[in-house]
């Protein structure tokens, strides 16, 4: 199913391409090797020296090493804070789905044709980087998945194997529903936030709803939740970083811009200035 998703990801992005901003070439053979290149460089960070760097190193990786190393030890505790019954899961799974694959492609989907028929650049490329975030997200959850083979919550307490739950076929670790809305919530994030200061709250507020109703519905260990937000954070920042087109938030010119005169010559004169 979630394969499915993905592909659904990418025929979007395909579709989007056809209307992108012309000064981007996204027709098919770019965009693929956009794509490509985007997933190697996420899945190869980790192995670049460059990522561990003195600043952050001591900033990101070691807070984040420990902080899940200690999500995971407690993590069979406070699975049973709640008391899990039948009435709570069913709520909160209902809960989750806003933060479901295919809720969240919808949503990229309808900002970029929103910006479509309004002539919104900003909406347009927010659609299309956020439908770019939730498919890299889908990737990488489902790779680690794969590799940490976690239990579910409720797959443990029936298995009764006790330990952390890792390597014994399970596909918990990390939330592929956190990490998805986590990148989604950044893009939109980092292209609103500067203009509209409530939007940061208003995404992470409602990406960590969904990630909250993944533990409260019995599916997630806080640890997952944790990796898996985290995972879509970073993936999201890379993203809007990597393709961002800084003309469209009416930026300052950078420093050597400044330094440089801007002449303009016409039949009624000439005019001498500077960018600020």
């Amino acid at each position: 199913m979630k394969c499915a998703f993905v592909l659904g990801f990418l025929g979007l992005l395909s579709l989007g391409a056809l209307r992108a901003e012309p000064q981007i070439d996204l027709s098919a053979k770019p965009l693929i090797k956009r794509f490509t290149n985007d997933e190697w460089r996420i899945w190869t960070s980790p192995f670049r020296k460059s990522s561990y760097s003195s600043r952050a190193f001591a900033k990101y990786i070691v807070p984040f090493t420990l902080v899940t190393g200690a999500l995971v030890a407690t993590d069979r505790r406070t699975a049973d804070i709640l008391p899990n019954t039948k009435s709570q899961t069913n709520w909160s799974l209902r809960a989750s789905q806003v933060g479901a694959p295919y809720t969240l492609a919808g949503v990229a989907a309808a900002t970029y044709l929103v910006g479509m028929a309004t002539k919104n650049r900003k909406a347009r490329e927010t659609g299309f980087i956020g439908a770019e975030a939730i498919a890299h997200s889908q990737l990488v959850t489902l790779g680690l998945k794969a590799i940490t083979q976690r239990e579910r919550p409720l797959e443990a307490r029936i298995s009764g194997n006790g330990g952390t739950g890792f390597f014994r076929g399970g596909d918990s670790f990390p939330s592929g529903h956190a990490s998805g809305s986590f990148a989604l919530a950044t893009v939109f994030a980092y292209e609103y936030g500067h203009d509209h200061r409530w939007v940061p709250f208003a995404s992470y507020g409602l990406a960590g709803v969904v990630a909250a109703s993944r533990m409260s519905g019995d599916r997630h260990y806080v640890s997952d939740l944790f990796t898996g937000s985290t995972v879509g954070f970073l993936i999201g920042r890379y993203l809007y970083k990597s393709h961002h087109d800084a003309g469209l938030d009416g930026q300052l010119p950078k420093r050597a811009e400044r330094r440089m005169p801007q002449i303009a010559v016409s039949a009624h004169g000439g005019t001498l200035a500077w960018k600020w």
